[in-house]
């Protein structure tokens, strides 16, 4: 997890709703932008030319993926249009997006390169048919990257009133996304503890 995540300034960010305020509060800010660093470790250095950002809410991970893809759409069904245009304009890049939901893409097959899809699966309970819609819109060799919390005792502890919204965890996550893409990579944070015990895990699933 090398690799630097860029960040907007938070006067780029006109409104710093939950959970994107968390990016500008050193004490979470640590463990929020590693959630992000995680996820794109996959990738690598690799370049894109077309991106699907599912869940992409007030855009933090735009910028950085306008610094990796030549074209992003972001999606969201709580979509904060106006964080997200006012932030594209300050941070002079371009991004499409619209009101979009998980389970029935609006994209014709093999448009996107990379899919992300961050912290939005535990929210999901049609596991299966979510993948294979964001697994339908990939270009053979594009990559879905996902991260999402682990379920376990410190994480319901940590999150609280959270947890009535994640139906699906880590482990019902990583089954559906094997059976939808066959041989899937892991990572988990902190990355040497099992999944089990950790706060976030993340997959990665190729498109053959």
């Amino acid at each position: 997890m090398s690799h630097r995540i860029y960040l907007p300034p938070k006067h780029h960010v006109p409104v710093l709703e939950d959970p994107i305020n968390f990016y500008y509060i050193p004490v979470f800010r640590t463990f929020f932008t590693a959630r992000l660093k995680l996820v794109l470790s996959f990738a690598g250095s690799r370049r894109f030319n077309s991106a699907l950002d599912i869940g992409c809410g007030s855009g933090i991970l735009l910028p950085e993926l306008s610094r990796r893809c030549d074209y992003i759409v972001g999606i969201d069904t709580f979509l904060q249009d106006f964080t997200l245009r006012k932030m594209m304009k300050l941070e002079n890049f371009h991004a499409d997006i619209a009101w979009a939901d998980i389970l029935a893409l609006p994209f014709k097959d093999y448009s996107f390169d990379l899919i992300t899809c961050i912290s939005t699966l535990e929210h999901i309970r049609e596991l299966e048919t979510a993948l294979k819609d964001m697994k339908r819109v990939l270009k053979p060799g594009g990559l879905l990257l996902a991260g999402f919390p682990a379920r376990n005792v410190i994480t319901d502890k940590l999150l609280g009133e959270s947890t009535g919204f994640h139906v699906s965890g880590h482990r019902e996550i990583f089954s559906a996304a094997e059976k939808v893409f066959g041989t899937i990579r892991t990572k988990q944070l902190p990355g040497f503890l099992p999944p089990d015990l950790s706060l976030y895990c993340a997959f990665e699933g190729s498109k053959s």
